[in-house]
């Protein structure tokens, strides 16, 4: 299989903005992880899951936070990032028919839905607790 397009998509992440970018350069897809969008996430593990969601390839991003990787079937494909100090990131890469692919991350609004979900999370319990500590 061959990715012919130069499909570049830029997802950004929830988790303290880790973004994740890929593009596809001939056969290959390259994943680039950078903090805020600036600085690269060096030397992070690296996990790429094909479509049947078994491990296809591991190992480091390198010292400008990029990692390549060819997939090998049309399907979407699941790369994972982390840094092993609390950044954590998964990008889905859909190799389609023609060469194509696209890339994806969660949508904006599950961001803002899942950031107030652990705000009042941690608010209800920090208010439970200090009314179960006051009796």
């Amino acid at each position: 299989m061959r990715l012919a397009a130069a499909l570049v998509l830029a997802a950004t992440a929830a988790a303290h903005d880790l973004t994740l970018t890929a593009k596809s350069e001939g056969p290959a897809v390259i994943v680039t992880a950078a903090y805020a969008g600036t600085e690269a996430c060096t030397f992070a593990a690296v996990t790429i899951f094909n479509p049947s969601g078994k491990e296809h390839q591991s190992g480091r991003s390198d010292a400008s936070g990029r990692f390549a990787f060819v997939p090998n079937a049309l399907g979407d494909w699941k790369v994972v990032i982390d840094d092993e100090i609390g950044h954590r990131q998964e990008l889905k890469i859909v190799a389609g028919e023609a060469g194509t692919i696209a890339a994806g991350a969660q949508p904006l609004w599950q961001k803002a839905v899942t950031g107030l979900a652990l705000i009042f999370g941690i608010t209800g319990f920090l208010y439970g607790w200090k009314r179960r500590a006051a009796r």
